[in-house]
């Protein structure tokens, strides 16, 4: 019976329950929504890069190395020597690594020197690979070699693909930003800032590929091959331009012009003017020889190999060895480098700019309070008008107590809904604006928003509508035992 009479005062003063419903709708939307926002966002942080055991860097504290390999957040001051990386990634337990370069940048855009095996290895979310929309990898020449992955019977040897050419692959939200497409050549700039004095101008580089969205700092970076990178940093040598004008070469040279000076003295009344033309044609012949063996050492040269990296990355063969691993690496007296565990640097690093949520719990908690003290106020407006009603319960056989109940099941019904309404469409915004989010805004959030902690947020919202309508319900009673 009570919830008929429910039902039916409700419709009855439908306007009114309709903005009471309307406030309570936005602000448990409002709740929810940086709830689950808030709960994905720090799923997403944690998961921004998955399947890496180890991040080896040069000496330095964790927060530090973690800010700059993987978010592109400051640098790290100490680097790698290529030996020292060479050197580590030989260990039995290592089953692939991921060099990095960085220092360089594009119009504000962080540059990344690296191989094929980051786009093959590296992982976000949980455990999702990285993807083209457009293009592809790097290309390779014929002296590299597949070896980053070993058999059981293989040898403990990394060599990493090095690409040969000027290639570029962009993150999605950096190709959008700056309007870049497959083809487009690009000048990469020495430093981090915006705005740089040092150009790369003599070394242009071409997109050859452009990554899927993928919610990390992955979308905001460009990546380079690491021999190309290391190619425009190198200091010319006045030697190389010509390897084969030797002093051996000169020496020779000169050797043979004195041997022809001196045959032409003692031919001189005879033969001069034949023997002058020889002396010309023989000039030319070695010089024509030095120009060919020149022309022959430059186009063979081999591709300049790294001397030292930023970072790298390693995944193991084995979760057991990760530990075991880190304290080599940390211990190792050859250089002072720092190993850091990815999962354990990003929950530190999440504590130091975690109070950010509990702000927005704060903020939504108070607009569902304001919601709620406007449905009590207007409950107690009602009461003056509902004594006619309240007197007919009364003659009927009505109890004070059932006017209490009423009054809860009404709000309780409003509230119910409410939720209920917020609940949906929170889960068909995000369904709808899931891309649009990861796009604009870097944020990859599941449309899944059942969870336990929604049922907490509920039960929540149910009990503090009890307890603010308890006063206008308990007026009534009042006003129902004095009607005996």
């Amino acid at each position: 019976m009570i919830l008929h009479v429910a039902k039916q005062s409700l419709i009855h003063r439908r306007m009114s329950v309709f903005l009471m419903f309307l406030a309570l709708f936005v602000s448990v939307s409002l709740l929810l929504s940086i709830e689950h926002i808030r709960k994905e966002a720090k799923s997403s942080f944690y998961r921004t890069v998955s399947g890496v055991d180890l991040i080896v860097g040069g000496r330095t504290g964790q927060i530090n190395l973690l800010l700059s390999s993987v978010f592109r957040v400051g640098a790290n001051a100490n680097s790698v020597s290529w030996d020292s990386y060479q050197r580590i990634i030989s260990h039995p337990q290592v089953e692939w690594a991921i060099p990095l370069t960085l220092g360089d940048s594009h119009k504000g855009f962080a540059v990344i020197g690296t191989t094929n095996d980051y786009f093959e290895y590296y992982r976000f979310g949980d455990k999702r690979p990285l993807d083209f929309q457009a293009g592809g990898k790097f290309q390779e020449s014929a002296l590299q070699g597949n070896t980053s992955t070993r058999g059981p019977t293989q040898k403990s040897t990394h060599s990493h693909a090095i690409a040969t050419h000027f290639d570029a692959v962009l993150g999605a939200d950096a190709a959008k930003q700056l309007n870049y497409k497959v083809g487009d050549k690009i000048t990469i700039s020495h430093g981090l800032g915006k705005v740089s004095f040092s150009h790369h101008a003599e070394h242009p580089f071409t997109v050859v590929g452009v990554l899927e969205y993928t919610g990390t700092p992955v979308d905001q970076a460009l990546h380079v091959g690491l021999n190309a990178i290391e190619s425009i940093h190198a200091k010319p040598k006045s030697s190389q331009s010509f390897p084969s004008l030797s002093r051996p070469s000169l020496k020779k040279a000169a050797e043979l012009d004195e041997h022809e000076h001196e045959h032409e003295h003692e031919n001189e009344e005879e033969d001069f003017h034949q023997h002058e033309p020889s002396h010309n044609t023989g000039h030319a012949i070695v010089i024509e020889d030095v120009n060919e063996k020149a022309y022959e050492t430059v186009s063979e040269a081999a591709p300049v190999e790294p001397t030292q990296i930023s970072a790298f990355m390693l995944g193991l063969k084995s979760r057991i060895a990760v530990l075991q691993v880190q304290r080599q690496v940390n211990q190792d007296k050859l250089e002072a480098l720092s190993a850091i565990i990815p999962g354990l640097a990003l929950a530190e690093l999440w504590r130091l700019v975690g109070a950010v949520e509990n702000v927005l719990r704060v903020i939504s908690a108070a607009v569902l309070v304001a919601s709620l003290l406007g449905l009590s106020t207007m409950l107690l407006a009602s009461l003056r008008e509902r004594k006619s009603e309240i007197r007919v319960f009364r003659v009927m056989g009505a109890k004070p107590s059932f006017v209490f109940w009423l009054l809860q099941l009404e709000a309780l019904s409003i509230a119910f809904v409410a939720c209920l309404a917020s609940l949906l469409s929170v889960m068909g915004f995000i369904l709808i604006g899931s891309d649009y989010l990861l796009s604009e805004y870097g944020l990859s959030i599941s449309a899944n928003i059942l969870s336990l902690d929604t049922l907490w947020v509920i039960c929540v919202v149910l009990l503090a509508t009890f307890v603010i309508t308890l006063l206008p319900s308990i007026g009534a009673y009042k006003n129902a035992r004095s009607l005996n």
